[in-house]
């Protein structure tokens, strides 16, 4: 069916769009107020031209929106829905209460392994072997 490959590329899209870490930290800034480049610069900790390379990458895809006040520019999200579903994807990324049980027991297991080897008798560490080779 034709409609799901036209639904499935557009999402493909705006995965790609959202792909990097600044327009995902940018999409969530915008969540709480109307932001200026500068703001945003300050907020992010880059440069002027990063933030408003991203800044264009999300409006020509139409999820952030300008708005002018005198000299000042501000950006929006057109659907601040957007920032919601980006934050719910969290869950997605946290590892299950049994992976996170396997990591945690892994974790103690190498702190008894590792940590029990400062305590190993003198006679189990090796020796470093002497140079035989002739200079």
């Amino acid at each position: 069916m034709p409609y799901r490959a036209v639904v499935s590329g557009e999402l493909a899209k705006l995965f790609g769009v959202l792909s990097h870490p600044i327009r995902i930290r940018i999409v969530e800034e915008l969540q709480k107020e109307d932001l200026t480049v500068g703001a945003l610069r300050d907020i992010l900790g880059i440069t002027h031209a990063a933030v408003s390379q991203q800044l264009s990458i999300l409006r020509s895809h139409h999820l952030v929106v300008e708005s002018r006040q005198g000299r000042n520019v501000f950006y929006h999200l057109r659907n601040p829905a957007l920032a919601k579903w980006i934050i719910g994807g969290v869950e997605f990324i946290l590892p299950d209460s049994s992976e996170f049980e396997e990591i945690r027991s892994a974790i103690e297991n190498v702190q008894t392994v590792w940590g029990n080897e400062d305590k190993a008798p003198a006679a189990a560490v090796k020796k470093p072997r002497p140079n035989n080779r002739s200079k």
